[in-house]
């Protein structure tokens, strides 16, 4: 498989969500190690260190596994030696949120899967870069995986049905692509505008990618001085960037984000969450290379977030907190008060900061995202450090 482990076990848990939506008995070894990194996920976030079986049947129906499926899935996980059973219940064995996805994708090699499942989550990952042309991409993987006429076959038909891809029919082809990504209705002019580009403008979007990468979120004015006004104005227009705005005294800032540093592995159809990340990272990205150090400069962003994150709150006399996340305020992502060490700015909607978090000091919070909207009753913890388990803060929702 060309996908290294990490992308392979996000795309097992976002196939996995698709195979559970249509009943699908299809692609039985994705749907196992999908389902048991499910289970994996929402078992490492309890604060005990052993789990009741009652507990688990909780956590289980609650991510939409049902009660038979819990005893093949705890074996699974055992035999992959991230859990261990005992009369008292489940313990987790130092399992990070962070490397769930390499447990997904060791969970399903050991299912020895079908050329055809690998083949299905390399599909994605190339429709995910750009819209594909069905017949070419069946072929190339076919050739890649050696799968048989009718395996090629299922493999377009299953992932259009199941909706591991999306697809539209442009002209005389089928293009598939990652919805979530590219905007319906217009699959053919993304295909064409990227498969079109220059060398040059190949070299100028590379350059754009490397930095956010780094930092998923730069002010539009160093996007555009490198793209030019003409391929910003084409990749802009495909929705291949997306722009947020920062408005303070100082006027208003554009920052540019990728969705794909959101999205790629999740459905689209949570667009208020997705916009709350891009405005409070286009305000922190703001506040480190805009602000300046008398109304208060972002100088370590990854001690702010963590303290945002896990506190619950900042505090601090600079008038930026005060300035910069108006917006986010009236979205009810987070409120400003005061307090007796000047101005508080306080993190209503945790999920939203750790996607924010990612995107900054990663340049991807696909991971974050994914950990956000996976359901889970009743609370949500955050961890201070991994991976010690007795350094934890809750965040009750």
């Amino acid at each position: 498989m060309t996908v290294s482990p990490t992308v392979a076990g996000a795309w097992l848990m976002h196939h996995d969500q698709k195979l559970s939506a249509v009943k699908s008995t299809e692609f039985e070894s994705i749907a196992i190690a999908g389902r048991a990194a499910r289970l994996l996920s929402c078992l490492s976030k309890e604060v005990q260190w052993t789990v009741s079986m009652e507990r688990v049947q909780v956590l289980a129906q609650a991510n939409g596994i049902r009660r038979h499926e819990i005893p093949g899935l705890l074996s699974e996980l055992v035999s992959a030696g991230v859990i261990d059973r005992g009369d008292k219940g489940v313990s987790v064995l130092g399992v990070r949120q962070a490397n769930l996805f390499r447990h997904a994708s060791a969970i399903f090699e050991s299912q020895e899967p079908a050329s055809i499942e690998r083949a299905a989550l390399e599909l994605a990952d190339r429709a995910s870069d750009r819209p594909v042309e069905e017949l070419t991409i069946a072929d190339e993987l076919a050739d890649l995986y050696k799968l048989s006429s009718a395996e090629k076959r299922d493999l377009v038909i299953l992932s259009k049905h199941i909706g591991f891809v999306d697809h539209e029919r442009a002209s005389d082809k089928i293009l598939l692509f990652n919805g979530s990504l590219f905007k319906r209705e217009s699959a053919e002019k993304s295909r064409i505008i990227l498969e079109g580009l220059t060398a040059p403008e190949r070299q100028n979007l590379l350059d754009i990618e490397g930095r956010l990468a780094n930092s998923g979120c730069l002010p539009e004015d160093t996007v555009i001085n490198i793209l030019g006004d003409v391929l910003w104005s084409k990749l802009h227009q495909i929705g291949y960037f997306q722009v947020s705005m920062v408005t303070n005294e100082c006027g208003s800032t554009r920052f540019v984000t990728k969705p794909a540093a959101l999205v790629k592995y999740v459905p689209g159809d949570l667009a208020d969450m997705h916009d709350d990340a891009k405005a409070l990272a286009s305000s922190l990205t703001y506040g480190i290379l805009k602000s300046n150090s008398v109304r208060g400069q972002i100088t370590m962003p990854d001690k702010l977030m963590g303290a945002l994150i896990n506190r619950g709150y900042v505090e601090g006399w600079a008038e930026a907190i005060k300035q910069d996340y108006q917006t986010l305020e009236r979205r009810g992502v987070v409120q400003v008060t005061s307090s007796s060490k000047g101005n508080r700015l306080t993190l209503l909607k945790p999920e939203v900061g750790e996607m924010a978090r990612e995107l900054i000091l990663r340049g991807d919070a696909s991971e974050a995202w994914r950990r956000a909207v996976l359901p889970h009753p009743k609370r949500r913890l955050c961890r201070l450090s991994e991976p010690s388990r007795d350094r934890r803060c809750s965040a009750w929702s």
